[in-house]
């Protein structure tokens, strides 16, 4: 089955009730249609890499769903990409298109490749409009989205999801969470982030619920949206849940169904004061771009706090020792892979980054290595997560790639080299902060200026330290241990 399968029974079944805030199913479907007949317009065919560059709005999911339908490639970009970010991201997409907005079209490198959100609105709202003549649908693995993912080195990497991909992680998702057709979910979770696309929205397009779509979180408002009595679920990040705390105070909870936390790891002391504060335990998941979601607390219980639970209906995972490929014994740290229909089919015209993600075993079974450092706690039976082979620093739920920091910094006058780690943050998980190594004086605030008009806000040091030379091995490779401790 493809995704496009999955929605187009749900709609057959909710046609007259709301699919994404006020927007049916039925005038979600038709808008689609509409929107697809614009954007063949503007030149898009089949198996086009399409840009939706713009923040959270209904906008966005047309132009999504339309894409879908005409059998497009959806890049969904990151709406704090600036120039660096952006130029790679669209050049290596080789992109015909952006649907982008009025907040973001000035960061575009080229305007008149752009599409605005807003003609999408109001092309799938006019009734008079033409609906597009759509060819053959595509197959399960026919690619419906690259979502560019950070790796250990270089640039970011366009990992390739399937049709067939993301059909089985919405249902693996309506199974293990139990998303019924009666659920509203409240989410303030981007578009662009597999959080929100392939979780949120995806997920409740296939459930038949109700998606109340936020362009961006404000903690008091999203409390007054989740006091609402039809708003059974909310999916947050860390920080989400940290700021829905300070906000609540004395106030009274909301009744929830469930709330769900990933993209980082959640606090223990977070996970309680949630639980004693709003009478609901959170549910921890883990996933990434590459397959979407592995493993899952129960829906039924025990939910462990700093735990991420058990495999996903359908997706196999094992801890091994990569060298040699053996499992590791109950307790003993190694490194996490992935097995099942949800694994990406690779990364995008990279074939040698996509061999290297993934090793085989005796069987012949591919994993991919997620890179990630877990063990299984036999007495809880749940698999905890417990740090990271890669340098890669998560924040607030957003990947950081230090050495595309470290690229920007060391084009800044005066700056001989740099180093960014990541430093632990109560609300965002980590921090990134920079180390440089001078020849001459530095302005820092300068340097900071500079980066913010290249780099997304979150990627930004939140402090640079200048030191006479930056710790440095035998063989000249800076050793970021010694500047973590």
């Amino acid at each position: 089955m493809t995704l496009l399968d999955l929605f187009d029974a749900t709609r057959r079944d909710r046609f007259k009730r709301l699919a994404v805030g006020d927007v049916s199913y039925e005038a979600l479907h038709t808008g689609t249609l509409r929107s697809a007949a614009l954007l063949t317009e503007r030149g898009v065919r089949r198996g086009d890499r399409v840009a939706i560059y713009c923040e959270n709005r209904i906008g966005f999911v047309y132009a999504y769903l339309a894409l879908l339908r005409l059998g497009a490639v959806v890049i969904p970009v990151n709406v704090l990409y600036r120039a660096a970010e952006l130029d790679h991201v669209l050049r290596d997409a080789r992109v015909r298109l952006v649907v982008a907005s009025a907040e973001t079209r000035e960061h575009l490198p080229v305007i008149g490749m752009m599409l605005d959100a807003s003609e999408i609105e109001a092309r799938a709202s006019d009734a008079t409009a033409a609906a597009a003549e759509l060819g053959a649908p595509p197959g399960p693995d026919d690619v419906a989205a690259i979502l560019y993912t950070s790796g250990t080195t270089g640039r970011s990497k366009g990992a390739m999801l399937t049709h067939g991909n993301f059909a089985v992680t919405a249902m693996q998702l309506v199974t293990a969470w139990r998303w019924q057709e009666t659920d509203t979910l409240a989410i303030a979770l981007p578009l662009f982030h597999t959080h929100g696309l392939s979780a949120a929205l995806n997920g409740t397009l296939t459930a038949g619920g109700r998606l109340l779509l936020q362009p961006r979180f404000d903690a008091a408002a999203m409390l007054d949206i989740l006091r609402r009595d039809d708003v059974t679920m909310f999916f947050g990040v860390p920080t989400m849940y940290v700021r829905l705390l300070e906000a609540l105070g004395d106030g009274v909870p909301p009744s929830l169904r469930l709330c769900v936390s990933g993209s980082a790891a959640l606090a223990a002391d977070v996970h309680d004061a949630f639980r004693a504060r709003f009478g609901i335990q959170i549910l921890e998941r883990y996933g990434a771009t590459e397959f979407g979601f592995a493993l899952t607390n129960r829906y039924g219980g025990p939910r462990v706090a700093g735990s991420v639970g058990v495999p996903f209906p359908g997706t196999r995972v094992r801890i091994a020792d990569r060298a040699t490929r053996a499992d590791v014994a109950p307790g003993d740290v190694g490194e996490l892979f992935v097995n099942g229909p949800n694994v990406f089919a690779g990364y995008w015209e990279m074939p040698e980054a996509t061999a290297a993600a993934f090793v085989s075993d005796d069987a012949g079974t591919r994993w991919y290595a997620s890179g990630d450092l877990a063990l299984y706690d036999e007495t809880e039976r749940v698999y905890r997560i417990v740090g990271r082979s890669k340098e890669l620093i998560i924040s607030g739920g957003f990947n950081i790639y230090p050495r595309e920091i470290e690229i920007e910094i060391d084009r800044h006058p005066g700056v001989v080299a740099s180093a960014v780690i990541g430093i632990p943050d109560a609300a965002r998980g980590e921090l990134p902060v920079a180390f440089i190594e001078t020849n001459d004086t530095v302005d820092t605030d300068a340097l900071l200026a500079g980066l913010r008009e290249r780099l997304a806000s979150f990627k930004i040091p939140r402090s640079v330290t200048v030191v006479d030379a930056l710790p440095r091995n035998a063989m000249g490779k800076i050793e970021k241990q010694k500047l973590r401790a």
